[in-house]
């Protein structure tokens, strides 16, 4: 029999030690093995028991394989930490780190605090997935939920970086599965952000929180879209993930991806039903942001799964309208293939066609032109595209709209037309178009100003010397009855 002793001599508990030592696995250490055995009695484990044989005074070491249980008395010394120098916590640290399994048993064995230090030991350990290591520092009761400077636990580190068996020690020992570190991100979104399928797997089985949000707003599943984590993305999506649930701006899952160009995702979640025109609190679509962004495939597959293609957001910006703005023109291409609306206006009236006569866009505009857009739809404010075209001296598309009939006088509501704009500005070679598509060189704005009155205000003598060449009267006097050439 083995009599397992306290300090003040009262028997803790008897063993059977022939029976004992047949329920040891083979290789185990029987001093190791008595050491956790008594720590469900003593609540300490084997790193802060000392167990002495009373009838010779040796003490009994569970690392030493000389040692041996045998019967007779045994009494139980509980422990307590030592003091641990600087030098002496980054030992324990940089072993953790580094894999180093004997030099972290005999740290322990001092025995020495194994929370001490930042980050942690298990933090350490964790990261670099050494298994046997954090083993031995979860046996010597390391925090399990200890975090690092930016909130990671030990959990977080191991499904970040993969360690899969880490991870799975870490959850056998009750980590919190759940912990979030800074902004509330927890081991699910970082595995599913980091493409770690096998950790979220097993996150998952122990039942992780598959919707649980960051700090702003974004699941799991929303993550694995916008980092195009395909298999991931499918695994909770299996695991009754929400598709549609949006982040605080409003994006979904499919918002995500569709701005990326992860395709497969894409269709791994519209295969799903996931809301196809879902739009975030600015009404941006799905569809608008792969027509924004250029996502060629992503926004051929929305289409094909009937996606609103004319659905705008809150200043009236199109799907089309924004690929004209970015120049994406193959999205532009399939739109119009899809029919979208080509004239369709922003709030404030402009046209697609009016963006790309405004930043020169040319083939964008020969595409627009060719699906039969108007060529004179104007603003609110009555601007139209060649006034755009000829403000920013974009004499190319600038030729293409007078080639296709746009009206070359139509004016803003001030009685602008894009003669005056083009003066006024000094566009040479549009004024120089506008005169040969006999623009009407007589025309007054509301102020009474011609164009030839807009160069000579400015002092764009080349300009002037069209407009005469072009026989623009040079008496014709503005509402205070000046001569151009007398201001």
């Amino acid at each position: 029999m083995l009599l397992i002793r306290t300090v003040s001599g009262e028997v803790l508990v008897t063993i059977e030690l022939a029976s004992f030592l047949d329920t040891l696995a083979a290789g185990s250490h029987p001093v190791r093995a008595l050491k956790q055995h008594l720590y469900s009695l003593c609540g300490l484990p084997r790193f802060r028991q000392k167990l002495i044989a009373l009838d010779d005074g040796v003490v009994l070491n569970d690392t030493d394989d000389e040692h041996i249980l045998r019967p007779g008395d045994v009494q139980l010394v509980l422990v307590s930490f030592s003091l641990a120098s600087e030098a002496q916590i980054e030992e324990l640290r940089r072993a953790a780190e580094n894999g180093l399994t004997s030099v972290v048993e005999t740290i322990l064995q001092k025995p020495q605090d194994p929370d001490l230090g930042h980050p942690a030991p298990l933090v350490r350990a964790s990261e670099h997935g050494h298994l046997e290591v954090a083993r031995l520092l979860l046996e010597a009761k390391a925090d399990k939920d200890k975090v690092n400077a930016v909130g990671a636990t030990p959990l977080f580190l191991a499904a970040y970086k993969g360690r899969l068996e880490v991870a799975r020690l870490l959850l056998e020992a009750k980590a919190d599965k759940d912990k979030a570190a800074n902004m509330d991100t927890t081991p699910l979104h970082i595995a599913a952000a980091a493409g770690q399928w096998e950790v979220a797997h097993l996150l998952l089985e122990s039942e992780a929180d598959t919707d649980k949000v960051t700090d702003v707003g974004a699941t799991p599943l929303l993550l694995a879209a916008d980092y195009g984590q395909l298999e991931v993305a499918r695994l909770l999506i299996e695991s009754k993930a929400d598709k549609d649930k949006a982040m605080n701006d409003g994006a979904t899952p499919l918002s995500m991806t569709a701005s990326k160009g992860h395709l497969e995702v894409a269709r791994l979640l519209l295969e799903s039903k996931a809301d196809t025109d879902k739009a975030a609190n600015d009404g941006i679509t799905p569809l608008y942001l792969a027509a924004q962004n250029g996502q060629l495939e992503v926004a051929r597959l929305l289409l094909e799964s009937k996606a609103d293609k004319d659905n705008a957001v809150s200043d009236g910006t199109t799907p089309l309208l924004i690929a004209t703005d970015r120049e994406q023109m193959e999205v532009v291409r399939l739109l119009l293939e899809s029919k979208a609306d080509k004239d369709k206006a922003m709030n404030q009236g402009a046209t697609p066609l009016l963006f790309a006569a405004g930043r020169g866009q040319l083939e964008v505009a020969r595409l627009l032109l060719e699906s039969k857009a108007d060529t004179n739809k104007a603003m609110n404010n009555g601007a139209t595209p060649l006034f755009f075209a000829a403000q920013n001296g974009q004499w190319e598309v600038a030729r293409l709209l007078l080639e296709s009939k746009a009206d070359k006088d139509k004016a803003k509501n001030n009685g602008t037309t894009p003669l005056h704009i083009a003066a006024d500005k000094a566009q040479l070679e549009v004024v120089r178009l506008l005169l040969q598509a006999k623009a009407d060189t007589g025309k007054a704005k509301n102020n009474g100003y011609t164009a030839l009155r807009c160069a000579y205000s400015r002092g764009h003598s080349q300009v002037a010397c069209l407009l005469l060449e072009a026989k623009a009267d040079l008496d014709k006097a503005t509402n205070a009855s000046q001569s151009p050439l007398r201001p």
